[in-house]
């Protein structure tokens, strides 16, 4: 008794889940899943955005400077914030890369030195031709600016025959310790700040406005002759650029060139400019953000708080109580784009496959089991005292595969790869951006997908689990290389087996294998409850109705014996047909078992039975009305047998499509034949056509054309190639005349696939069969051959 109650509640569940509902109705239903689905997946994704609980840092709160912190705090969210010790570093180390600034007067070197190197060279000529010229003493108080230099030197350029060379030496010299340096009277700056940074020079009264210049070439006059290095690099300057003197001479040109430039220092720092340079440096320095990643620990519970702890609580409490909006937005806008591109792609394919209230639950409820699974999976799996983040990878715990490979076998890969897809960026995100786990999920996702359709007996299901495990091993590995993590124990000890089964990579693999494992036994558990409730037509439930022994096939061998035996032959038409144009060939035989179960109640009204069936309980044929009602409720009672029998909507189609709306030409001709004229106005030929619909399939299409040519095909006098053409091609023009395939999806080139399918099958089994003779015949041929027996004499 309660076994029936529980049946009978259970059949009014799927009756109202997979009854036909409207498509305004359907569509609603899906934006409503599709709303909810949304925010579940928003709220499990920005949870860790929707702030925390303060703490006190107050000097008399739990978590004042130096005392011991009574809980571990970690924040929940990733947090970017205002670091201003990190600006104010960056600020400084800006202003400390701003070189120092200098200006160049260039009209000290054209208006005063190059002037009294020309004066100054004159009265060297003078004096070179002079009687005195031997009197040097004469020369320093004649020429004051060389009274300095030694009397070698002057002797070397009074001796020297070309005075003109000599100024035009001293002069390029000037001109280059000029250009190439930037020579001050003194120097009140950082000297290893100038090192690090060098100077940029204003040189006034020149086409190259600035120069930059290192910390070589900037120094004060004193150090041309204090400072050995300088002293060098002012030497190869004159070295490299004049040629034509001996070293004695290039030596005294040097000292000289020297003095004007000691004696007229013509760069000044500007610390004004300087000061400029570095507040301008400073204000364009960004404001430095610092991070503090979720799941961070801040405190542990018993650590001392120090001022670094402290002012990390304190941007806690700053930031963490606040919803990060963006973020939340930022996440709904990426699911929207996901959703909308998965529709486009299953509206592309198939537009009519979620068009049913079953179909759409199944999805969602898969959906939303993955989604409860990562949320709870997440507490543990990010938990501050757990250590499963250094081993594991976050998906390896979400069983993507069983959704794909349940999907995929209920439905096709199509359909299971949209799903895997969006669920993988779903368990992406919830993994906090671990690309691994991305990698993962869509590869056990394409896997599952891919074999899910091909799972046809129960040792592939342990196929399925060896395939994911080995996948999901092959990636994990990749991780691990690419993140550079540790295979093995950090501290071995020796003994192989002992640290291989303590070490990461042994536990990794045996996640790999558990999940892959699960997923196909968690598919064996949930795909009976599917096919239970939702009523769905998968291999093994059709399996299960092609079983002959079925109350319902048992009943139609028993009561409608031809109509039984006419159904075996449409269904091997029909499964050939649908084997040669790749389609549900299976559920193609299962519904055509079942297609005309409606004649069991009337069975003997039926041509196919009256030679079976005594007379008197068939129907009076000579009522066309009558008639046609019992042949419309044949139909009509098939849908209510199968729906007490609770066999799929999917095979119950085959019922009312297989006929379609066409006409039963035989009762409304009688009926029009046996009225008059006036009589015959008054007749609906509704009244003598099927309840319908038409064909809303291929392989429902199928059946009609198989149902009519099967009865047709047994009033042919001769089989023929040519005969059999002819009457396939006639059926389908009668159901083409009646647009009783034009929602099917039959074209052209398919209808030649069905005739041809069609003509195979009947060939071989409409073929003719030789006499055999009679026994008694072969007994008097046997006799006839025997020799008569001689006589034997006594």
């Amino acid at each position: 008794m309660i076994s029936k109650y529980f049946e009978d509640f259970m059949a009014s569940i799927t009756d109202s889940l997979t009854k036909v509902r409207s498509l305004y109705f359907v569509r609603n239903l899906q934006f409503a899943l599709i709303f909810l689905t949304l925010a579940a997946v928003t709220f499990i994704l920005a949870r860790p955005y929707l702030g925390q609980p303060k703490v006190d840092t107050s000097p008399d709160g739990l978590y004042s400077i130096g005392k011991s912190s009574p809980e571990t705090i970690v924040s929940s969210k990733e947090i970017y914030y205002d670091d201003q010790e990190k600006t104010l570093a960056a600020k400084v180390k800006a202003e400390q890369s701003v070189p120092y600034h200098f200006d160049k007067d260039y009209s000290v070197l054209t208006n005063v030195i190059d002037q009294y190197i020309q004066e100054d060279v004159d009265l060297l000529k003078s004096f070179a031709l002079s009687e005195n010229r031997t009197n040097l003493n004469k020369l320093k108080s004649d020429i004051p600016r060389w009274k300095r230099r030694s009397n070698e030197d002057l002797k070397l350029l009074v001796d020297y025959p070309k005075k003109d060379k000599l100024k035009s030496a001293i002069e390029q010299y000037t001109n280059i310790v000029f250009s190439k340096t930037c020579v001050l009277k003194d120097l009140n700056l950082d000297i290893k700040n100038l090192e690090k940074v060098g100077g940029r020079v204003r040189n006034e009264g020149k086409k190259d406005s600035d120069s930059i210049l290192t910390s070589e070439y900037i120094f004060t006059r004193s150090d041309m002759y204090n400072n050995r290095d300088i002293a060098e690099r002012m030497k190869m300057l004159a070295e490299l650029n004049i040629k034509g003197f001996n070293s004695e001479v290039l030596a005294a040109i040097i000292k000289i060139g020297q003095s004007y430039i000691f004696s007229y220092p013509a760069c000044e720092f500007n610390s004004e400019e300087t000061d400029k340079a570095r507040s301008k440096a400073r204000s364009i320095v960004e404001v430095v953000k610092s991070k503090i990643g979720s799941n961070q620990v801040i405190v542990r519970s018993g650590e001392i708080i120090t001022p670094e702890i402290s002012t990390r609580l304190e941007i806690l409490n700053k930031y963490a109580t606040r919803a990060n909006l963006s973020s939340i937005i930022s996440m709904l806008l990426v699911q929207i784009v996901f959703v909308v591109i998965i529709a486009s792609f299953l509206i592309k394919y198939n537009h009519k496959r979620l068009n049913d209230v079953s179909s759409n639950v199944v999805v969602f409820s898969m959906i939303w089991l993955i989604l409860i699974f990562t949320f709870i999976v997440s507490q543990i799996y990010f938990n501050v005292e757990s250590d499963f983040m250094t081993t594991y990878y976050f998906s390896l715990f979400i069983p993507i595969g069983m959704v794909c490979l349940l999907i995929s076998f209920i439905y096709d890969e199509k359909m299971a790869l949209a799903l895997g897809f969006y669920l993988s960026f779903f368990v992406y995100f919830a993994s906090h951006n671990n690309s691994t786990s991305l990698i993962l999920c869509i590869s056990t996702s394409v896997a599952g997908s891919l074999y899910g359709m091909k799972i046809r007996k129960r040792i592939d299901f342990i196929k399925a689990a060896f395939l994911l495990a080995l996948i999901q091993l092959v990636v994990s590995t990749s991780g691990y290389l690419f993140d550079s993590r540790d295979y093995w124990v950090s501290n071995p000890t020796g003994n192989f087996v002992t640290d291989f089964f303590n070490s990461n990579i042994f536990r990794l693999y045996m996640l790999c294998a558990v999940n892959g494992f699960l997923s196909a036994i968690a598919m064996q558990f949930i795909l009976p409850i599917y096919e239970y409730i939702f009523n769905i037509p998968t291999r093994f439930k059709l399996v299960e109705l092609a079983d002959t022994g079925h109350p319902l096939l048992q009943s139609l061998l028993t009561k409608a014996p031809s109509t039984y035996t006419h159904t075996f032959l449409v269904a091997a038409l029909s499964e050939r047909a649908a084997q040669n144009l790749g389609l549900d060939w299976l559920l193609t035989r299962v519904g055509v078992y079942y297609h005309d179960i409606g004649k069991i109640p009337n069975a003997g009204f039926f041509v196919e039975n009256q030679h079976l069936i005594p007379k008197p309980e068939n129907i009076d044929k000579d009522n066309p009305s009558i008639a046609a009602k019992v042949v419309i409720d044949h139909v009509l009672d098939g849908i209510e047998m199968a729906k007490k029998a609770r066999l799929p909507r999917e095979v119950i189609n085959f019922i009312p499509e297989h006929h379609g709306t066409s006409t039963m030409a035989f009762f409304y001709h009688k009926a029009l034949a046996s009225l008059s004229v006036k009589q015959r106005r008054k007749i609906s030929k509704s009244d003598f056509q099927y309840p319908g619909p038409i064909p809303q399939s291929k392989e429902t299409a199928i059946v009609m054309i198989a149902d009519s040519l099967e009865a047709a095909s047994r009033s042919l006098e001769e089989v023929t190639h040519e005969s059999l053409d002819n009457l396939i091609q006639k059926i389908i023009n009668i159901k083409l005349a009646e647009n009783q395939l034009d929602d099917s999806g039959l074209t052209i080139g398919d209808l030649e696939v069905i005739k041809s399918s069609f003509k195979e099958v009947l060939l071989s089994s409409l073929h003719q069969r030789p006499k055999y003779p009679k026994p008694e015949d072969t007994k008097a041929l046997e006799n006839s051959s025997k020799k008569p027996k001689s006589k034997i004499k006594s």
